[in-house]
C-alpha cells in the first residue's frame, strides 16, 4: 500500500543559496562580503585563498576560518561548526579548492586510481562519489544563508571548422567545479573583470536571468534574502539536534522528530553531536531513537482530561498524597476521572476514554489497571446520567 499523497503546496521560508563565479581578479571575495552584509546577521568566511579575506577586515565585520586543504571532510566539519556558532551567513571562498585543489576530490580520485585501482579511473570515481554527495548535502542543509564562490577558466572545445577540418575553439568560460554545480542553488551571478555581475540562474522573481548588476553588493543580497525568506518558518537543524539529544525524548518522540527533519530536508545536515564530532542529523536522531528504545523511555503522562474549576468539580475525592511510584499514574487517571463534571463532562470523559485506549494499545497500562480505570470511567458516566461509551470486550473480560 502506497503512502504517497499529493497535497497543496505551502510557501516556506528558504535560506539563500548563492553561487558567485568569475575569473581571478573579478572581485569574488569583495562581492561576496558585500552581499553577505546585505543578507544580515553574523557573517563567517571559510577562506581557502591563503587567508586573503582578512585583507578586508577593516571594511567588513566577519569571523574568519582560513583553510589550506581541499579535503571535503574539512569543509563538512567547518559547516557543522558554523551551524553550532549560529553564523547567519556563511561564505565559502572558494569552493574550487574542494574540487581541484590540494586534497580535493580530483586529487583523491587520482590517488585512488594510481594506488588502489591500477589505473581504473571509473572505480576511483565510484568510491569518491559518496563523499562528493555528502559535501553537497552538508552545503545545501546549512541552517543559514550560504554564498559559494567559484573561480572560472577559459573553456575550450573541439569543433568542426568545415571542409573536414577540426579545431580547438575557445568557448567562453566555465567554473572550476563539477558540471551543474549550481543545480540546487537559488541564484548564480557571473562576474566580469569590470566587477559587473550577470545573473545566469535565478529563482528570485525580482532579479531575473539575464539581468546585469553593476558592482553587486548589499542591495542585491538583501533582495535575494527577503524574497526567498518570505514564507512559513522551517525548523532549524541545531534546534532539532538539541531536541534529539534531550534524554527525556522517547522512541516515538524521535520518530516524529525524524519525520520533521525529513520534511525540512535536514536529515543530511552536518551537526556536532554530544561529543563534538561531526554527524549527519538523521543518523544522530536514529542513534538516539535506538538508545531510547534500549532504555525503554516512557513519555511523561499528562492528566487524561483538564481538571474542572472547583465550582464544577462535583463529588470527586482529593488526590491521594501517598501513592507508590509504580501506581502513581493509575491514581492520577482515577483522580482525573473523578473530578470531571460540568457542561463539557461528556466530551472530557470521551477524551479520557480515547487516551486510555491509546495507553493500552501502547502497552503502558497493564490489563488489570486498564479494566479498573475503564470501570471507573463508566461509573462516572452513570453518576452524571451520561450515555455509556461503546462496548469494550477487553475491559469486560478482565
Amino acid at each position: 500500500m502506497s503512502n504517497l499523497a499529493f497535497e497543496a503546496p505551502v510557501r516556506v521560508a528558504f535560506k539563500s543559496r548563492v553561487v558567485i563565479q568569475g575569473p581571478s581578479g573579478s572581485g569574488l571575495t569583495w562581492t561576496s562580503l558585500r552581499m553577505a552584509r546585505g543578507m544580515g546577521g553574523t557573517v563567517g568566511v571559510v577562506d581557502t585563498n591563503r587567508g586573503s579575506a582578512a585583507l578586508y577586515a577593516e571594511h567588513f565585520d566577519f569571523v574568519h576560518l582560513p583553510m589550506n586543504s581541499g579535503n571535503p571532510e574539512l569543509l563538512i566539519e567547518a559547516l557543522a561548526v558554523a551551524a553550532e556558532q549560529r553564523i547567519d551567513t556563511l561564505i565559502v571562498d572558494s569552493a574550487t579548492m574542494y574540487w581541484s585543489g590540494r586534497g580535493g576530490l580530483i586529487a583523491q580520485v587520482d590517488h585512488l586510481t594510481l594506488n588502489k585501482y591500477n589505473g581504473n579511473n571509473n572505480k576511483a570515481w565510484g568510491e569518491t562519489r559518496g563523499l562528493e554527495q555528502k559535501l553537497f548535502d552538508a552545503l545545501l542543509s546549512f541552517p543559514g544563508h550560504l554564498i559559494v564562490t567559484l573561480r572560472t577558466r577559459a573553456d575550450y572545445q573541439l569543433q568542426d571548422l568545415g571542409e573536414g577540418r577540426m579545431g580547438v575553439v575557445k568557448y567562453g568560460t566555465k567554473p572550476e567545479q563539477r558540471d551543474n554545480f549550481d543545480a540546487d542553488f537559488h541564484f548564480t551571478l557571473s562576474l566580469d573583470m569590470a566587477h559587473a555581475g550577470t545573473v545566469t540562474k535565478s529563482r528570485v522573481l525580482d532579479v531575473p536571468v539575464g539581468a546585469v548588476v553593476e558592482e553587486p553588493g548589499e542591495d542585491l543580497g538583501n533582495v535575494i534574502a527577503e524574497w526567498l525568506g518570505n514564507g512559513d518558518p522551517v525548523p532549524d537543524a541545531i534546534d532539532i539536534r538539541d531536541q534529539a539529544l534531550d534524554p527525556a525524548m522517547t522512541d516515538d518522540d524521535l520518530r516524529e522528530l525524524h519525520r520533521l527533519a525529513a520534511k525540512a530536508n535536514l536529515l543530511r545536515a552536518a551537526v556536532l553531536n554530544e561529543h563534538r564530532e561531526v554527524e549527519a542529523l538523521g543518523a544522530l536522531i536514529v542513534r538516539e531513537g535506538e538508545q531510547a528504545k534500549k532504555e525503554n523511555r516512557r513519555a511523561a503522562r499528562p492528566a487524561a482530561a483538564p481538571a474542572q474549576p472547583a465550582a464544577e468539580a462535583q463529588d470527586g475525592p482529593p488526590m491521594p498524597d501517598n501513592v507508590l511510584d509504580d501506581k502513581l499514574f493509575v491514581a492520577q487517571w482515577a483522580h482525573a476521572i473523578a473530578v470531571i463534571g460540568g457542561e463539557d463532562a461528556e466530551q472530557d470523559l470521551h477524551t479520557v476514554e480515547t487516551n486510555l485506549r491509546q495507553e493500552k494499545a501502547d502497552g503502558t497500562v497493564s490489563q488489570n489497571d486498564y479494566a479498573h480505570l475503564y470501570r471507573l470511567l463508566e461509573q462516572r458516566r452513570a453518576s452524571l446520567d451520561l450515555p455509556y461509551g461503546q462496548p469494550n470486550t477487553t475491559a469486560g473480560a478482565a
